[in-house]
């Protein structure tokens, strides 16, 4: 059975990032590791951008959700 071998992207002082050999790309912070694929990864970032933008324009204002389809993507 092969094994995998990650590549660190990324390190801070709080995560990090990390190409696996299987192609998955995993986003440990602190003890925790979510396993995302690279789409998953953007979408994350430009989330985590919106609320960075949201905290330092001093608002609370929650974006509108986008239609579900009810299906959980991993």
């Amino acid at each position: 059975m092969p094994t995998c071998c990650r590549t660190v992207l990324a390190r801070g002082p709080s995560a990090e990032v990390a190409r696996c050999s299987c192609g998955h790309i995993h986003l440990s912070i602190g003890p925790v590791t979510i396993r995302l694929d690279e789409d998953s990864l953007h979408a994350a970032w430009h989330t985590v951008g919106d609320a960075l933008r949201a905290l330092s324009e001093g608002t609370r204002k929650i974006p509108a959700p986008e239609v579900q389809t009810g299906e959980w993507k991993q």
